[in-house]
């Protein structure tokens, strides 16, 4: 009987290819999400239902439906648990967990004892920018994203422009999915005021943008208040970090912000524009990195500012080294040895006078 439905299968598709009635459809997919193939077609207790893939010159099972059920027995495992009809009523196929390899032109082929149709779908798959990173390390500023398909691009922008072209590098890898993860640096030049690098990662689908500014180095006193500006528009999703690891606090668009518990006693106030006043203590504890990363529907801006903590003053004319104590204690014994040494003498000297 496997033999039989077998043949069927085969005749009634060599029979549909010659009937054209609607061309190619193109339907765009996202990587590892789900995507509808339509076939405009209402199937009936009468219809014989194919859903095939044309390549490398061989038609692919996919799906089948016939004697009112679905009927998977040659279905490619490629396509195993990942495909289903949308209605009994409708012929378009639901393909689940989209990957590279599901790309190229489909066939819905029906056939009933009245008319024989036959759609066709062209499918591509896109996975967009969806993340680009953006950080600076010993004056190089690194820029990555990952998970892309087609192959992306990587461009840089400088404001204000510098006056000599600057070093950058790009690197693209393709991993085992066959998507493609793209890196790039670019070294800074030293500036007294506000710059801006941005970098975008972009294929013909997508594109996303990050930009990181590097505020002026900044300095504050132990034991004092400093505020660490940030540019927000007061509505934006904002996360502050400490030395790239350490998150400070964040706040979602029109929500309260979250302040980690070590850090409930540094952190005074967050302003609408994202400003944050903080308490610092002592350079071992508060001197280092603060990132303000204000993130958008395309675009994430992040905030680099380098905090250094002064001496406390107080500290240093108060501080002795431990060995001095011993030092004038000593000294103060000696001058004790000293004068009863002296006094000996002198007695000796008027004894003899005497004698």
């Amino acid at each position: 009987m496997a033999e039989l439905t077998g043949v069927l299968v085969r005749t009634a598709v060599s029979l549909i290819v010659g009937v054209l009635v609607q061309g190619d459809t193109q339907v765009g997919c996202v990587f590892g999400g789900s995507c509808v193939l339509p076939c405009r077609f209402q199937p009936n207790s009468g219809t014989i239902l194919h859903w095939v893939k044309q390549w490398d010159g061989e038609d692919v099972q996919v799906h089948s439906w016939y004697r009112d059920q679905d009927q998977l027995v040659y279905q490619d495992p490629l396509y195993e648990g990942r495909t289903s009809l949308i209605s009994g009523s409708d012929a378009s196929l639901r393909l689940a967990r989209v990957n590279l390899q599901d790309q190229g032109r489909y066939l819905c082929l029906a056939s009933t004892s009245e008319d024989d149709w036959m759609t066709s779908v062209a499918l591509t798959v896109r996975a967009p920018v969806s993340k680009v990173d953006i950080v600076l390390v010993n004056n190089i500023v690194t820029c990555k994203s990952g998970g892309i398909y087609p192959r992306p691009e990587l461009t840089w922008s400088v404001s204000p422009r510098p006056a000599t072209v600057l070093q950058n590098t790009t690197e693209v890898h393709e991993d085992d999915r066959g998507l493609y993860d793209i890196s790039g640096s670019l070294r800074t030049v030293y500036s007294d005021t506000v710059s801006a690098y941005s970098c975008s990662a972009h294929n013909e689908h997508s594109a996303r943008k990050a930009t990181i500014r590097l505020h002026s180095p900044m300095q504050s006193d132990p034991k004092s208040e400093v505020v660490l500006p940030c540019y927000a528009s007061g509505l934006d999703d904002i996360t502050w970090t400490f030395n790239h690891n350490q998150t400070i606090l964040r706040r979602q668009a029109g929500q309260e912000e979250v302040v980690e518990t070590e850090w409930q006693q540094h952190v005074r106030d967050l302003s609408e524009s994202g400003s944050l006043l903080l308490y610092v203590t002592s350079s071992a504890q508060s001197e280092g990195t603060y990132r303000c990363t204000l993130r958008y529907a395309d675009e994430e801006e992040v905030t680099h500012i380098e905090l250094k903590i002064l001496e406390d003053p107080m500290a240093e004319r108060s501080y002795s080294p431990p060995w001095i104590g011993s030092v004038v204690m000593v000294s103060i014994i000696s001058l004790i040895v000293a004068i009863v040494v002296c006094r000996n003498i002198k007695a000796r000297i008027q004894r003899s006078h005497v004698i």
